[in-house]
């Protein structure tokens, strides 16, 4: 049986050969780099949570007020000292923590605790340098940002509560929003 020569073939059987080929490439690449659905954002009732832990809180629990609904809460724990808190370790003090999601998608969190402050700045901070000076409202606070100038951090130190405000934010943002607390 004689072998087809090269000079009988066709440029139809090149095209045939080369979608062969080509076609489970293609598939083979989308399925490989088709980015999957944003899962659904798990939004928590924070109002609740503030509500029920200011009844046990020893010091005063902040929380945002007059934010639109375009902000949603993703976050809301408070925690007494010793008892699991983040990442279910003890907490080193009385803990509350809130985060909520900006309508530009920005995390933003606020955290008060009555021990620790120094250790707390330096977690939530991202090992933060200081950065100078905010007032709002007529309260001083001190700016952080982190090693990377990605995060910006507010703190403030009342008595022995340490208060911190983060996100990828500008200092204005951040502003905007600690100008909401109550």
């Amino acid at each position: 049986m004689a072998r087809p020569s090269i000079r009988n073939s066709r440029p139809r059987d090149m095209l045939i050969s080369l979608g062969v080929l080509l076609v489970p490439l293609l598939l083979i690449s989308w399925w490989f780099t088709r980015t999957p659905p944003d899962a659904p954002v798990q939004t928590v009732d924070w109002k609740s949570v503030l509500a029920q832990s200011r009844t046990v809180a020893p010091y005063p629990l902040l929380g945002p007020v007059g934010l639109p609904d375009t902000w949603v809460a993703t976050k809301a724990e408070w925690a007494r000292t010793g008892e699991p808190a983040v990442n279910r370790e003890a907490a080193p003090g009385n803990t509350w923590q809130l985060g909520m999601l900006s309508p530009d998608k920005v995390y933003v969190s606020l955290t008060q605790r009555d021990a620790a402050g120094p250790a707390l700045i330096a977690q939530i901070s991202r090992s933060g340098v200081a950065d100078g000076r905010s007032t709002i409202g007529g309260v001083p606070w001190s700016r952080w940002v982190s090693p990377d100038d990605r995060t910006r951090t507010l703190s403030r130190v009342d008595g022995s509560v340490t208060t911190v405000v983060s996100a990828d934010l500008s200092y204005t943002g951040l502003e905007a929003f600690v100008s909401t607390l109550r």
